[in-house]
């Protein structure tokens, strides 16, 4: 007979103090450098241009200004940094915090949702989603005066209405196959989901108002920047969008990397229906580009090399439409999931029914404090775990 030999569990980067550690000393050295030291480290920055530039004053007074403001960039940058890794380096710390996040992340008993598979299709989905973002990348920027491509009913704004609903549909399906299993709180977080999807679409076509020609209200024409009966084009709701974008996109990335390094390490089917795959890096990882704002746009490596080889954001329907690829990955994948748990549960719930009605053809049953009672005890709480409160999974006799 063949020895079974323990699955190897690949190293964990949580654990990894010494990683946490480093990271947070660097940070914290950098961003004191700067902070402290700001004028010393422009000078040298300007000895550089000098001795690399002929010619006197070789910073112009714009470039001057911005790289005085990226060294404070980068100098909170570094604090922040020091700020998250320090804590994560010490053990205690990372004990409490995984205390706390065990009951909701670790996978249990009763889970039964297979871990990720990172083989040729997950590869294959990631080259797709890097393909389409680098094509809407340059399609969207360059050919931004296109009617048909970018204009107010274009191509990118259907796109955009089309992938909405989408990920509605999908949401509310989600929410309807998890009806029947233990996860009912999460039927709510795919309605609320559903509903806000929805309301995006029909902010998208401005509720239908250039469709059917109906005009803008004085009190809300007056605000909006576009003259349009939508909320998402006033001005405050506009900048709030745009900040969302950027941190739902930090948000995405970080969840995904949870995903894939807690993978064969045990993840709960609950984390498992809200944490994105890392299939949708290249996606988030440019609407992050995008949406970086003013604050740190002097620490935004990648755009400061688009801006050099002047590539860099034009308009505003890249973000969105990668947001919409993003929207109809996710969503599809969860309902996936959700359809998944639905058929256990529904193969759980004929398999309680048809041993119980086994049960019942005995004559008389098995006595009380029997073996038979025990078993059935247990297998009554088993199904209880998996059930949705006052779903019925036989007649009345559990005894």
């Amino acid at each position: 007979m063949a020895a079974n030999h323990p699955q190897s569990q690949p190293p964990s980067i949580y654990d990894a103090s010494v990683l946490w550690t480093a990271m947070g000393l660097f940070g914290l050295f950098l961003g004191t450098l700067l902070l402290a030291f700001g004028g010393g480290v422009f000078s040298a920055v300007e000895w550089l241009v000098e001795i690399s530039h002929s010619g006197p004053n070789a910073l112009s007074p714009e470039t001057t200004d911005a790289v005085r403001e990226a060294i404070g960039t980068w100098g909170w940058a570094g604090i922040t940094v020091a700020a998250i890794t320090l804590p994560l380096g010490n053990r205690t710390f990372r004990s409490k915090l995984a205390h706390v996040l065990r009951p909701i992340a670790s996978r249990g008993e009763d889970d039964l949702l297979p871990p990720d598979r990172h083989g040729l299709s997950f590869f294959l989905g990631l080259f797709g989603v890097l393909v389409f973002a680098v094509l809407a990348h340059w399609l969207l920027r360059t050919y931004i005066e296109v009617g048909w491509l970018e204009s107010e009913d274009g191509l990118s704004e259907w796109w955009s209405v089309a992938t909405y609903l989408a990920g509605a549909v999908a949401a509310g399906a989600a929410a309807w196959s998890l009806r029947a299993t233990r996860h009912s709180l999460l039927r709510y977080f795919y309605l609320v989901l559903a509903v806000g999807l929805f309301l995006g679409a029909m902010e998208e076509i401005s509720w239908g108002q250039r469709l059917l020609g109906w005009g803008t209200p004085p009190a809300l024409e007056a605000i909006n920047f576009q003259g349009e009966t939508t909320l998402h084009n006033v001005n405050f709701a506009n900048n709030v969008i745009f900040e969302a974008l950027f941190w739902g996109g930090a948000l995405g990335l970080t969840g995904g990397l949870w995903r894939l390094t807690a993978n064969l390490r045990g993840l709960s089917d609950r984390m498992r229906l809200v944490l994105p795959s890392l299939m949708l890096a290249p996606a988030l990882l440019l609407i992050m580009v995008w949406r970086t704002g003013d604050l740190w746009e002097s620490a935004n490596i990648p755009r400061l090399f688009m801006d050099l080889f002047n590539s860099g954001p034009r308009g505003s329907e890249v973000p969105e439409a990668l947001l919409g690829l993003c929207i109809v990955i996710y969503t599809f994948s969860n309902l996936k999931q959700a359809r998944y748990l639905s058929r256990q549960a529904t193969r759980m719930a004929a398999a309680a029914s048809e041993t119980l009605a086994k049960r019942q053809e005995r004559p008389g049953g098995p006595p009380r404090g029997s073996h038979g009672a025990t078993r059935g005890v247990r297998f009554r709480q088993v199904m209880r775990r998996w059930a949705r409160p006052g779903m019925r999974l036989s007649a009345t006799n559990w005894a």
